[in-house]
């Protein structure tokens, strides 16, 4: 069962959360803590009972005999609590660890789906937001919310000691109740602005650190320090807000807790003066008391994390609700495919977008061929690359590969027929091989193989490490070029069915401008169907037909001598001192410029 595949709760027929579901796993373990917390609440009764049998029984009665046996059983019954206490603990401690285990792929996995459909720069924050959930669980100060039930039973255990003792605990206790709601109306508000405000700097800050470069080189540094100290100064702002409203309750808390305490005291030793209590009923009274508030003092002191818990569970419900089942649950395990690309009446729109940037584009590709793909910047060949690598999903029309939609592709099939350079190169935290091998366990030959097809073993082998040469996050320690020729190599690992390469020629110097000419040659021997994105004529004159792109549209496609015959023609007659023949109609010229 997927996380979107949510049980129903037979009373109320509502969806049950996905993360409440995953808890639902562990509903042996929270009944086993529940009752250990009994156990262990009873059990605080033994230091109460154990002064009153001491002003009653034995300072009366002068046996020293009880007063031993008395205070073995005592201690006997305090180390049973000790350990009671230890094991309800361990067993918290192990639910928030295999929770946060269980769930980590699930939250990850939708994170990482939200991030494609949305385009932004971090996925880190749910993964965060599960550790937040987990570390709360684990932490002792969730048990007192396990302690506040026992809250009335205590006061019940003073009112059979007299009735007016109960009145004062009843008060008291109704007293730090109050205050522990007012913890949570003038806290809500400004811890919830203290997140937002947080999350966002924290995402300006990790989107920005990325460009360190460009910020060091161009002394950017101090304005994003602007704009990153304004949103830190808001999310502190509202966070010592929160935590000033919350001490001042806090501390009023204590100080009404000991009031009560006193009162409690007070109102005992009054009571024994009249003859209506014993000294050990008082002792035991204000013992008690002081058990029956202590949780919910310590519930409002974990307000605070309690509330930044609440937060992050609801943002992980949202997003594995909105992106927690998986696209590949049902796909079918397709044979390889021969290559044939059909497109029909194709367009989409980018992620977080409204406008179309590839609009009713058709195209067949043979199995097989290499396709040129041309057009000025801005004219929607990278969005259609997107497009044919699954990255994008189609917003009307279909493209299929060998018959089947792009989207029915799963991800291990991906992995084994698809190979994709993308025009910005980003390579992984890890080893030369391991990004070639995509993550994979790296296996050796076919690693060097397709190193040798994208013709960078040589560069490879003179790294320090050679193919274990580590990489750093997002390709630190290489140069632009052979980053490049890495994730060249990575897209052409074990064989794919259908690559497509987005400009993979503008990082290259001339030795890797040739070898990328001979990559071309390879794959047409191969017979891998490529799409090619480039500018440079020497290697469009190695493809079987161009498109050509403008303003989203497939506006040519063709034989590549025809296509790039048109071209040609222009400037032939304008070298000839004759105006080149405007095509009929409102469209632009495109004008595209090549490069040798």
């Amino acid at each position: 069962m997927g996380v979107n595949d949510q049980p129903k709760n037979p009373e109320t027929e509502r969806p049950v959360t996905p993360l409440r579901a995953a808890l639902n796993q562990y509903r042996g373990g929270f009944i086993a803590i529940a009752a250990f917390s009994s156990l262990v609440n009873i059990l605080m009764l033994v230091s109460p009972v154990y002064m009153l049998q001491m002003y009653d029984r034995v300072l009366t009665s002068g046996s020293g005999e009880t007063l031993a046996m008395l205070t073995l059983i005592a201690v006997f019954l305090l180390v049973c609590f000790g350990f009671l206490e230890w094991v309800r603990q361990r067993l918290m401690q192990r639910i928030a660890l295999a929770l946060g285990l269980n769930m980590a792929n699930d939250v990850l996995a939708s994170a990482f789906r939200s991030n494609l459909a949305s385009q932004q720069q971090s996925s880190t924050q749910p993964v965060r937001d599960l550790d937040s959930i987990r570390q709360f669980m684990g932490s002792p100060t969730i048990f007192a919310f396990f302690d506040i039930p026992w809250t009335p039973i205590f006061t019940a255990v003073i009112f059979i000691f007299h009735p007016l003792l109960g009145a004062v605990a009843t008060f008291g206790a109704l007293v730090i109740f109050t205050l522990g709601m007012l913890a949570e109306f003038r806290s809500r508000l400004p811890m919830r602005a203290a997140a937002i405000e947080g999350l966002q700097s924290h995402q300006l800050l990790e989107s920005s650190m990325r460009n360190s470069d460009a910020l060091k080189a161009m002394g950017m540094f101090e304005g994003l320090m602007d704009r990153w100290r304004g949103r830190h100064r808001r999310s502190a702002a509202f966070q010592s807000a929160a935590a000033g409203r919350l001490s001042a309750l806090l501390a009023s808390t204590k100080a009404f807790r000991f009031s009560v305490q006193v009162g409690i005291l007070g109102t005992g030793a009054y009571l024994v003066l009249q003859g209506d209590l014993t000294p050990g009923m008082m002792i035991a009274g204000s013992i008690i008391m002081g058990r029956a508030l202590q949780p919910i003092e310590q519930g409002i002191t974990a307000w605070r994390g309690f509330v930044g818990a609440r937060q992050a569970w609801r943002r992980v419900n949202a997003l594995l609700e909105g992106f927690g089942a998986d696209p590949d649950a049902d796909a079918t395990d397709l044979p390889r495919p021969e290559g044939k690309v059909e497109a029909e009446n194709l367009s989409t729109v980018p992620p977080g977008g409204e406008t179309p940037v590839v609009r009713g584009v058709n195209f067949t590709l043979q199995s097989g061929t290499l396709t040129g793909l041309i057009g000025p910047s801005g004219s929607g060949k990278s969005s259609l690359a997107s497009v044919m690598m699954g990255v994008w999903p189609p917003s009307e029309g279909a493209l299929r590969l060998d018959g089947a939609s792009i989207d029915g592709w799963s991800d291990h099939l991906r992995l084994k027929h698809f190979g994709y350079l993308p025009q910005t190169v980003e390579l992984f935290e890890g080893t030369v091989a391991e990004n070639i091998s995509r993550l994979q366990e790296p296996e050796a030959e076919a690693v060097i193989a397709a190193a040798q097809m994208a013709g960078c073993h040589d560069v490879i082998m003179r790294l320090p490490g050679n193919y274990s040469s580590p990489i750093g996050a997002g390709g630190r320690g290489l140069s632009a070029g052979q980053r490049q020729r890495v994730a060249l190599a990575r897209a052409l690992y074990d064989d794919p069915a259908f690559v497509v390469l987005d400009e993979p020629d503008s990082n290259l110097d001339s030795e890797g401008q040739e070898a990328l000419a001979q990559v071309l040659d390879t794959l047409r021997e191969r017979r891998i169907t490529t799409v090619l994105i480039t500018h440079n004529i020497r290697l469009l004159r190695r493809v079987d037909r161009i498109g050509v792109m403008n303003e989203g549209q497939l506006v040519n496609f063709g034989p590549r001598d025809e296509v790039l015959g048109q071209f040609a023609k222009p400037k032939a007659q304008a070298r000839a001192g004759r105006p080149a023949q405007q095509p009929a109609g409102p469209a632009k010229p495109i004008q595209v410029k090549y490069t040798q």
